[in-house]
């Protein structure tokens, strides 16, 4: 699942689980700015709120630059979306105005 913020200043992007009857948002997703991204959580809340450190944009998301909780959420997301632009923007291959449209 990916959603635009109403003032397009942010892209959050979730895990859907379910079997397409009953489709669940995961408590854990990727907020994305046009110069940087946080992971985000939504455990015990309405909104989201940011989970970890805000990394700058491109992110080295390479096994060398080591896990962290930004890491294993982006792999979460791309195990359960493998066509999703996440990584694209992240990595900064793909702008994000253009992640916007």
């Amino acid at each position: 699942m990916r959603t635009v913020s109403t003032d397009r200043s942010s892209i959050d992007y979730w895990q859907d689980y379910g079997n397409g009857k009953q489709m669940l948002k995961s408590h854990f997703g990727i907020r994305v700015w046009q110069d940087r991204c946080c992971a985000i959580t939504n455990v015990a809340a309405q909104t989201p709120n940011l989970f970890g450190n805000p990394h700058p944009i491109p992110v080295d998301l390479s096994e060398a630059a080591g896990k962290h909780s930004l890491s294993n959420v982006v792999s979460e997301h791309m195990n359960h979306h493998p066509d999703s632009d996440l990584v694209a923007v992240l990595t900064g291959k793909k702008p994000f105005r253009e992640a916007l449209s």
